[in-house]
């Protein structure tokens, strides 16, 4: 499905399926992140 924003005299249409993609592709990164900085405590927390 598509959006038209009308903006004064510009409007741009958006695909409202890309964006559903896009920010499920960033949500993945920003836990896979996370993760990725809890592994490294933990090993720091077994070298001890």
């Amino acid at each position: 499905m598509r959006r038209i924003i009308y903006d004064g005299d510009s409007f741009y249409e958006l695909d409202e399926e890309c964006m559903r993609q896009k920010e499920e592709t960033e949500r993945r990164k920003e836990t896979k992140e996370k993760g990725n900085k809890r592994e490294r405590g933990q090993k720091r927390e077994n070298r001890k």
